[in-house]
């Protein structure tokens, strides 16, 4: 399977992004005049999914080939599908070290990386892609692997820094990237698509917009409001499983602005082998999913590669302890909407913060 796709199915490190857990638009005229104010719409494919961008302004100061040409630099560096793509040469057997300059996409990945590894007690780890290969979700027929198989790839699995790899900056614009172990590789699947978003984001507001909607396979960034100062409206889907159908059942909705929201949730893509569900978020550091009755999480912050990757990273601790991480770490500024089951049925938990954005 391309592994864009299989970032759809968010394997995020391993959770599953948002196509299975679908923040989708609620309103927005399409075309539309108001007061002046026009929306316009841009949309597109890319990463394996599409994309779609909403601007309301009195005219549009950027084209369409700028947001592809954005996309196009970022997959240079971190699509995992093309193979002279800076990521899949670090994951050949073969590569040994690079220098590149500091500003790279890779270069921010392996900083935001960095520090959300260390925040998570390495439970965050983009080196996870040998174990989410090794239990081949994205076959036909998965099967739970020998635990001498896991153990066998665990002994490559770590992104702790300097074991497995290094990066150092060699002057004022560039940095060395070692890997020091052939079968060390990194998939920032669980980050670099909200990162995407960011930088789209990013770059309509530095042309002047400030009433901004961008969402790319789910992940969503929002600057300012709509028309008339209203907010952007989001629904949040239920946590159904194996709806494989287009009709959702809306859990909440939600009204924001200027925020940033990724879903992760394995309630949809998992398979059954003795009676057991097996799901996508594996712990790195078992190379085994944990047990926790927690469903989906949905994380509103400033930076949609936070949002991310948290969101992948609550999936992997459960409902208590991503609860425990919140109250312990208020800097990160991290609201989150939870949906858990309890005695087979659904529950949810809305931090202080997310309870302001109810509709």
């Amino acid at each position: 399977m391309n592994p864009w796709v299989r970032m759809l199915l968010k394997i995020k490190l391993q959770s599953i992004v948002f196509s299975f857990f679908l923040i989708s638009l609620f309103s927005c005229s399409t075309g539309s005049k108001e007061q002046s104010t026009n929306l316009y719409k841009l949309s597109g494919q890319s990463q394996g999914t599409t994309y779609l961008i909403q601007v309301y302004d009195k005219e549009l100061n950027f084209q369409s080939k700028q947001i592809d040409s954005i996309l196009t630099a970022f997959d240079h560096d971190l699509s995992t599908y093309i193979e002279s793509s800076l990521i899949s040469r670090f994951n050949q057997i073969d590569f040994t070290d690079t220098v590149i300059e500091m500003k790279s996409r890779f270069v921010k990945m392996l900083e935001l990386s960095d520090s959300i590894h260390e925040l998570s007690n390495g439970l965050f780890d983009p080196s996870v892609k040998p174990l989410i290969d090794l239990w081949g979700f994205d076959q036909t027929n998965p099967v739970v692997p020998l635990k001498s198989s896991i153990d066998s790839v665990l002994n490559f699995v770590s992104y702790k820094r300097n074991k497995h790899f290094q990066y150092n900056q060699t002057s004022d614009d560039s940095v060395k990237i070692i890997k020091k172990t052939p079968r060390f590789q990194l998939d920032f699947n669980a980050i670099a698509q909200g990162y995407s978003v960011d930088l789209l984001l990013n770059f309509i507001n530095s042309k002047g917009h400030q009433n901004v909607y961008v969402e790319l396979g789910g992940e969503l960034a929002l600057s300012g409001v709509k028309v008339n100062q209203e907010k952007w409206r989001i629904g949040v889907e239920a946590p159904i499983e194996n709806n494989n159908t287009t009709e959702q059942v809306i859990q909440k909705v939600f009204a924001l602005s200027d925020k940033r929201i990724a879903t992760s949730g394995n309630y949809r893509k998992f398979f059954v082998s003795d009676g057991k569900k097996y799901a996508h978020t594996i712990n790195p550091k078992t190379g085994r999913q944990n047990r926790h009755d927690l469903l989906s999480a949905t994380v509103f912050s400033s930076s949609c590669a936070l949002s991310d990757a948290y969101a992948t990273f609550f999936m992997i601790i459960g409902l208590v302890e991503t609860k425990a991480f919140l109250k312990s770490h208020p800097e990160l500024g991290l609201d989150v909407f939870l949906i858990f089951d309890e005695s087979n049925t659904y529950k949810t938990f809305l931090s202080e913060g997310a309870m302001a954005y109810l509709d």
